[in-house]
């Protein structure tokens, strides 16, 4: 009678630290996957992972890769609802809600440059712009977040600016240029790199602070 209660606990030890490896050995294989490019199968690992946490930080932290995952594939949409994701205690992992705030900017921005109707796609970009934002007002020397936030605007600038008449783009042809000077391309290059991961988990971009004129930050309005 007074070992049955001694018993249990170490069965319960034993159980715990089983779940334990199994949990280390799944977020060690999902890493590595995603470390290789191999994304569709990282994705996997990371929401068989997802399945076995309970709330808290390894939650956040997988979930957060999870929609890293789902971004590299071109999942623009599943990824923004991965990344505003909130916990049900908000504030305890602050950094990576500052990540996922990022992050979820450049989704709702790709998720835009992709879309081909253009109500959508200045409600993305201005969503995208909303994000970008309180990412800068937490840290106003983000290189890559000013890079990206003004990417977005001047695309924003152009789709809302009203469009010459006919003859007077033939008249200007020869001495317009995009106001942006940024080629869809380009912007979605420049986007994809500035992509953070979760940084006790996966390799993460630090924001380069030398980046921060071409962004043209000076006429900032966070």
């Amino acid at each position: 009678m007074i070992k049955l209660p001694a018993l249990l606990l170490v069965i319960t030890l034993i159980s715990s630290i089983q779940e334990m490896l199994r949990d280390y050995r799944l977020q060690l294989q999902a890493n590595t996957l995603y470390e290789k490019h191999d994304y569709s199968r990282a994705e996997l690992t990371f929401r068989q992972l997802l399945s076995t946490l309970p709330e808290g930080e390894k939650t956040r932290s997988t979930t957060f890769n999870l929609a890293c995952t789902l971004y590299m594939q071109g999942k623009y949409a599943e990824a923004t609802a991965m990344f505003a994701h909130k916990p049900k205690k908000a504030g305890e992992h602050h950094e990576i809600e500052i990540k996922s705030l990022y992050n979820e900017g450049n989704s709702l921005a790709m998720n835009g440059i992709e879309t081909t109707v253009k109500s959508r796609k200045i409600a993305l970009f201005r969503y995208s712009l909303d994000r970008l934002k309180s990412v800068l007002l937490n840290n106003p020397d983000d290189g890559d977040a000013k890079i990206n936030y003004e990417i977005v605007r001047r695309y924003l600038h152009e789709l809302e600016a009203p469009k010459l008449s006919s003859s007077s783009r033939k008249e200007n042809h020869s001495n317009t240029q995009p106001k942006s000077g940024i080629s869809q391309d380009m912007a979605k290059r420049l986007l994809e790199h500035a992509q953070q991961d979760e940084s006790s988990l996966m390799r993460q971009l630090h924001p380069n602070k030398s980046t921060a004129a071409k962004s043209g930050s000076s006429n900032r309005d966070w």
